[in-house]
């Protein structure tokens, strides 16, 4: 999305608005894949096999909906300069409904496995501190610096696309460790579920 948008604002093309919200639906679907593998990873080096196994069928989930876009489950390539590669199949809609819907029932799962889990919080917090100075010094974006208690995001700070009409929350946390960077990263999950 940000190369695409780079080349449009140097050929000064506008995308229609429904481009651009197709490409948020997109963008949210790939953030959802994206942060259930990071958690389940996680898990998986804390050998909780179960929780991984919920979020990796999760994200098996979202591929399909991505394959209903273009073809492609792993490398998508969907969004293409000027717009993207074709519309929304007939009747998306309600089939990324249901398959969300599935997905978070997973991430659900896990959170509840997960999130007062003793050994899991035991293992989580107060490791992997990081200071804010550091990670901005650093250039960390994204859940990591979210986690580092600063409330930066780019959807909020420079909105694109059309992220300044949507609701939504930016998720902040307080410690900077291991475990704020997987509540950030729960929380956005479900922001993501309820810009899609």
């Amino acid at each position: 999305i940000g190369y695409c948008m780079a080349v449009e604002r140097l050929l000064e093309l506008k995308t229609p608005p429904r481009c651009d919200w197709v490409r948020v639906i997109s963008g949210e679907l790939s953030r959802i894949a994206d942060h259930v593998l990071a958690i389940g990873a996680g898990c998986l080096e804390l050998s909780a096999f179960t929780p991984f196994l919920y979020l990796l069928e999760a994200r098996e989930l979202v591929w399909d909906l991505l394959d209903a876009l273009c073809g492609s489950r792993v490398t998508t390539n969907y969004i293409r300069i000027g717009g993207v590669s074709q519309d929304l199949p007939q009747g998306f809609g309600s089939f990324c409904r249901e398959k969300v819907d599935a997905a978070m029932k997973f991430v659900e799962d896990a959170d509840k496995l997960l999130t007062e889990n003793p050994i899991f919080r035991e293992r989580m917090e107060g490791t992997g501190h990081l200071a804010p100075a550091e990670l901005i010094a650093w250039g960390v974006t994204g859940p990591i610096l979210r986690a580092g208690g600063v409330p930066y995001d780019v959807r909020r700070v420079t909105p694109y696309l059309v992220y300044n009409e949507i609701d939504f929350d930016v998720p902040v946390g307080e410690h900077s460790d291991n475990f704020d960077r997987y509540l950030v990263r729960m929380e956005e999950l479900r922001q993501s579920r309820r810009m899609i």
